[in-house]
Order: structure tokens, then sequence, then C-alpha cells
């Protein structure tokens, strides 16, 4: 007997949720299929009926864009940075995150996964960017991005507890600086010329009158001759 759209859609959103757990916790290459539908109570025939292969579930789930993505689309994005980058909630965000967790496996990966992880980053840098009054692959924003995402995974990967806290608050301090919204600048106040004055006629004339003439020449020869 068929299942019904709406039983299809809970079986393939819970694959996927288990796949997410899994392949973030021990990567792409550490998982099976098998892993996979056991985790969700299912055979492994089931698979097939919502995905093609493993890859393609791969891709299906960075493509989801879980972690930072989804913080920034809920709240300001600088409240998003300081929950993300939080020592508390290092080894969650960490795990969560589909650009701090898998940017090594994803590397590895086929095409599709690759280009869904590069669509995430880039919704994530325009989310920042939005912060700052910009569009798109902000300067600002995107150095903003690479400093969270990296300063999450330096400090997952570091053994030494007081370094990883000082990453993140490291991290934390050099996004408030580059969110900052940036000065408007103010347009220039063009001033008008102001339009030549007409000397009048009758000063035109006063003028003339005042010059010196030159002196006439006698007419017919020299003077006194």
């Amino acid at each position: 007997m068929p299942q019904s759209p709406a039983r299809k859609a809970r079986t393939r959103a819970e694959i996927v949720e288990h796949a997410a757990r899994l392949f973030r916790l021990r990567g792409h290459a550490g998982t099976n299929i098998d892993d996979i539908m056991l985790a969700a109570g299912l055979t492994r025939g089931a698979f097939y009926a919502h995905f093609t292969s493993k890859d393609d579930l791969f891709a299906e789930i960075v493509r989801m864009g879980h972690g930072l993505l989804p913080r920034l689309r809920a709240g300001t994005a600088q409240e998003a940075l300081d929950a993300y980058l939080s020592r508390d909630d290092l080894a969650a965000n960490a795990l969560a995150c589909t650009l701090a967790a898998l940017p090594g496996e994803v590397a590895r990966s086929a095409l599709p996964a690759r280009l869904a992880y590069a669509n995430v980053l880039h919704a994530a840098i325009g989310e920042l960017a939005k912060a700052r009054d910009r569009k798109g692959l902000d300067a600002d924003a995107t150095a903003a991005a690479i400093v969270t995402v990296g300063a999450v995974i330096l400090a997952r990967a570091s053994g030494d507890t007081r370094l990883s806290d000082w990453l993140l608050r490291c991290a934390r301090r050099a996004t408030k600086v580059l969110l900052k919204k940036p000065a408007k600048r103010k347009k220039p106040v063009r001033r008008r010329a102001s339009p030549k004055r007409k000397r009048s006629t009758s000063r035109r004339k006063a003028a003339a009158a005042r010059r010196p003439r030159p002196a006439a020449r006698p007419r017919g020869g020299r003077a006194g001759a």
C-alpha cells in the first residue's frame, strides 16, 4: 500500500534529521546509509524512495543550512553572532552548524554539495550585509562571516580552553567593529554662482567722458613753418 504524501514527507524529514546529525558528528565518509536508516528506525530499502544516493542526501542537508543562517534570519545580526560565538554553546553550535561542522567534508564531496555550501555562505553574508544597510557580498560583512565561522572551527579544534575562550572573545569584538553601519556621506552643497552685474549705460558714458582725449594733430604741415 503506497504511503500518503503527508506520511512520505514525515519519513523524508526523519531521514534528513538523523542523517544531518550523523554527518556533522562522523563526517560524510564515516556515515553510511545503513547507519542513517537504523537511526531513523527504517529499512535500507526505504532510503531509495526519497534519495538516489548518499551524496544526494548530503547535498540536501548542506543546502538546508542549519546553524548560523537560521540564527541570522531569526533576529538581529549582532545578537545572533554573540550567541553563536558563546563559549557555553560552542560544542552545540559547532556541531549544529553546516558552515562550521562540514567544510572539510564538503570540500571532498561532489559538486552539488559544494555549490549548496556556497549558497548557504552567500546567504549568511547577505544577512550580515543587511545589518550594515548594504546588499550582496559587502566586504565587511564577508569578513565578519569569515571571522565568525573560522573562530568556531578553531575554538572547537583547540584543546586549550583558555585559547578557545580568547578566540571567541576576539571574534565577538571584531564582528562588532565590522558590522558598524557606515556613516552616511553628506551631499556637498552646491552654491549658485551669483549672476554678473551689468554695468549701466550711464556709468559707461560717464567713464568714457573722464578719459583724457589725445591731442589733435594740426593739418597741412608743421606748425610755425
